[in-house]
């Protein structure tokens, strides 16, 4: 089966996606799924199995797994105790070519992260070490995080006991021109969501036809190019409310949606509530009000 393309919504100011699911707050299944960032995943207890690329996996008591970009995989976690937690780690190559290469002294990480190609499962011990690590993520900022993942690759980085899940991992299956076309149309989305996206424009730079663009994505992503679109900017003003109490207009207009009626459905059609709720849930009495959205 062919594994649909993912895309990572990485916040405005911040470097990484990291997550936390509960048994009362799951993931979502994204199904058999692949996306050019680099995963790591720390399930915390109960069993369950790896599904990546060619291979499957059993484990017991939780798990620690690291992979690559590009790595076709299914979801790792597991609802077996109520007490279970997974942590999802998310990062673009960049963050190791642009940020991490430029300090000498990140050498074993570097090469940790780069070794992930190959699929790293971490030994049982060193899991259970570093539990404390994982679990303070959610009571951290974003520095705090970056600094928190930098003393966990660190730790990933010493000789630890891993299991290597493949020799090497070809992508030769999986279309690579497919996969780069697929991370051009999110990077472009990434930089053009608060103003007009031009369908046009887009399949111009791709080298297709509108018609040909709108099939291509259809087939890649099981969605449409428009659907995608609409929920990536609700995300984007979920980050901004988020961040302050801040009218709903200028919010509207910073994620790139025009009409306020519009908005309010999308807003409600992805996050199963009206922004005005959104916010009265989140600031309450605080509320700054500016429309009946």
């Amino acid at each position: 089966m062919k594994p649909i393309l993912e895309s990572i919504n990485v916040a405005r100011d911040a470097s990484l996606k990291i997550e936390a699911y509960s048994n009362d707050s799951y993931c979502e299944s994204a199904g058999w799924h692949i996306h050019p960032e680099y995963e790591m995943v720390y399930v915390k207890n109960g069993s369950g199995v790896l599904r990546i690329g060619s291979k499957k996996r059993y484990y017991t008591n939780g798990v620690l797994v690291f992979l690559g970009g590009n790595i076709p995989h299914a979801d790792f976690g597991n609802r077996e105790h109520s007490d279970n937690l997974e942590i999802v780690i998310q990062f673009k190559k960049e963050f190791l070519d642009e940020k991490l290469k430029v300090f000498p002294e990140l050498g074993r990480i570097n090469s940790l992260i780069k070794k992930s190609k190959q699929v790293l499962i971490f030994d049982s011990e060193i899991q259970k070490k570093l539990w404390p690590d994982f679990k303070k993520f959610g009571d951290l900022d974003h520095q705090s995080k970056l600094i928190n993942l930098l003393f966990i690759l660190d730790q990933l980085s010493r000789e630890t006991p891993h299991e290597l899940l493949f020799e090497t991992f070809s992508l030769d299956n999986f279309k690579k021109d497919e996969i780069k076309r697929l991370e051009e149309i999110f990077e472009y989305v990434n930089n053009h969501y608060s103003s007009t996206i031009s369908l046009s424009e887009i399949s111009t730079q791709l080298g297709l036809t509108p018609n040909s663009f709108c099939r291509f994505f259809k087939k890649m992503t099981q969605r449409t190019f428009i659907d995608f679109v609409n929920e990536f900017r609700i995300n984007k003003a979920v980050e901004l409310f988020n961040e302050s109490n801040t009218l709903i207009t200028e919010v509207m207009y910073q994620s790139g949606f025009n009409d306020p009626s519009y908005f309010s459905r999308q807003f409600k059609k992805y996050q199963g509530t009206t922004p005005s709720n959104y916010l009265k849930s989140k600031y309450g009495n605080l509320l700054l009000q500016d429309a009946s959205l």
